[in-house]
C-alpha cells in the first residue's frame, strides 16, 4: 500500500511559566492507514527509534499502564494538619515531593482546592525559587 504524506505539528500543551512551554508532537494518520491497521480509538501504542525512523505499534494486552490506587483517603482537615506539622519549623520550606515522601501520601500531585483552601487557613505559600523549584512554606507559630 502507497503511504500519504503526514505532517508533524508541534502543539503547545501547557504553560511552563511565563515565558516557557512544554509542547507535545501530533501526527495525523489517514483513517484508511487506522482502519487497515485494525487500530481503534483509546488504544495503547509504543513507539521505537531505529537508525533514523520512528516504528509505532500497538502496545501487547499486559504492557497498559496500572491505574494507581489510592489505598487511603484522608479529610482535607487531616490532610492540612499533616502539612502543617510538616512545614512549620522548615526554614527553607519544601518541595511538594518532599511533603509527600515525608508523609508518605499517596497522591502524585495535591488537590489544587485543598491547596488554595490552605493558603487561606495557614497560610501557606508556594515560592518559585530562582532555579524555578516551586517551595511550600508557612510561616512559624511561636
Amino acid at each position: 500500500m502507497l503511504s500519504k504524506p503526514m505532517k508533524l505539528q508541534k502543539v503547545k500543551a501547557y504553560r511552563l511559566d511565563r515565558d516557557r512551554w512544554q509542547y507535545k508532537y501530533q501526527i495525523t494518520v489517514p483513517e484508511t492507514s487506522i482502519e487497515a491497521l485494525g487500530w481503534q480509538e483509546g488504544m495503547e501504542l509504543q513507539d521505537a527509534v531505529h537508525d533514523g525512523s520512528l516504528t509505532i505499534t500497538s502496545a501487547p494486552e499486559g504492557a497498559r499502564k496500572q491505574k494507581r490506587v489510592i489505598a487511603t483517603k484522608m479529610s482535607y482537615e487531616e490532610f492540612r494538619e499533616k502539612v502543617k506539622q510538616t512545614l512549620q519549623y522548615s526554614d527553607k520550606g519544601m518541595t511538594w515531593t518532599q511533603i509527600r515522601e515525608k508523609l508518605k501520601l499517596d497522591q502524585v500531585v495535591p488537590n489544587n482546592k485543598w491547596v488554595r483552601q490552605m493558603e487561606k487557613d495557614i497560610g501557606l505559600m508556594r515560592v518559585k525559587r530562582s532555579d524555578g523549584v516551586i517551595v511550600w512554606r508557612i510561616n512559624h507559630v511561636r
